[in-house]
């Protein structure tokens, strides 16, 4: 009788120490958790115990928390970046806008002003209009695109050809800049599944995206690649490239480089988001990866033609 006692006076002492420790795991949990919820991401559940039901828990805890400061930190990234947005549409609207104003004024109060010169202000104006436009244009592409408004005519297209002749229609440019193209299209043409307008649109902004972005650099390369069921487009230049912490938001509205804003580069910021959401549109997919000076690269998908679907 005496031993039985003794037994179970040991185990109620284990169960007390057990659930002592446990309470205070609880009681840590409990902290941890409050913290998290007013604000410190950073924390994290960290204790070893031997329970695997409570090991699970903080496991699974530990990952809502990393699930929690990715929100954080992505709220946190598209609130600078709304303000972002604001400034550089209101700096984009505002800038040629009082220009245009500035000279409009000229040409209607200068007397003293030659009929040469009055054309020569109001070809100043009619450019900035038309950046204007093109502006504005670009917004309600996005727009539409945003609300599924976009109707495409997805059909067999020799994207061979559409490469070739966005080359081409670049050529001007790249001589002016002194940059060296380079192509990369298999000498049997490559048809996929597209809307001509949209390919041609995607190509053109990428393409326009290295002559600006990729300026300081001095090739601009595209290459066309294809496996059973894919096609691979690449546009690439070996320009300052895209700084690695913002790699992530080169597709958003109205992202620019840093550095383009110094060089004075027009731009809306929309091209790119333009081109990813035509590319999705498709049903294909687009990514980036950068080595500034070496090589920046975008690369989109469509699905090929097969004569034997």
């Amino acid at each position: 009788m005496k031993l039985l006692v003794y037994i179970l006076s040991i185990i109620i002492i284990f169960l007390i120490i057990l659930i002592v420790s446990l309470i205070k795991k609880i009681n840590y949990i409990s902290k941890t958790v409050d913290e998290v919820v007013q604000g410190n991401f950073n924390q994290r559940i960290r204790f070893q115990n031997h329970m695997k039901p409570v090991n699970i828990l903080c496991i699974k805890l530990n990952g809502l928390i990393i699930k929690m400061q990715k929100i954080f930190e992505k709220n946190k990234v598209n609130e600078d970046s709304i303000k972002k947005m604001i400034s550089n549409i209101s700096h984009d609207l505002r800038t040629p806008l009082t220009s245009m104003l500035g000279y409009i004024e000229l040409v209607l109060n200068d007397t003293t002003l030659s009929e040469e010169e009055k054309r020569k202000y109001i070809e100043i104006v009619y450019n900035k209009g038309n950046h204007l436009y093109s502006l504005m244009e670009e917004f309600f592409q996005v727009s539409k695109l945003e609300s599924k408004d976009v109707k495409l005519d997805i059909r067999k297209v020799n994207i061979s050809e559409i490469v070739r002749q966005n080359i081409i229609s670049f050529f001007n440019e790249l001589k002016k800049r002194n940059m060296e193209p380079q192509i990369s299209i298999p000498e049997e043409d490559i048809y996929a599944f597209g809307d001509e307008k949209a390919v041609n649109r995607i190509l053109n902004n990428l393409i326009n995206n290295s002559l600006k972005y990729g300026s300081e650099g001095t090739i601009i390369g595209v290459n066309l690649t294809c496996d059973k069921n894919n096609v691979f487009i690449s546009v690439w230049d070996n320009g300052i490239g895209i700084p690695k912490e913002e790699i992530d938001y080169v597709f958003d509205r109205l992202y620019t480089v840093e550095k383009s804003r110094k060089l004075n580069l027009k731009s809306s910021g929309l091209g790119l988001t333009i081109v990813k959401k035509l590319v999705e549109a498709l049903g294909g997919t687009i990514s980036v990866s950068s080595i500034p000076f070496e090589k920046t690269a975008f690369t989109f998908t469509l699905s090929k033609f097969s004569n034997k679907r």
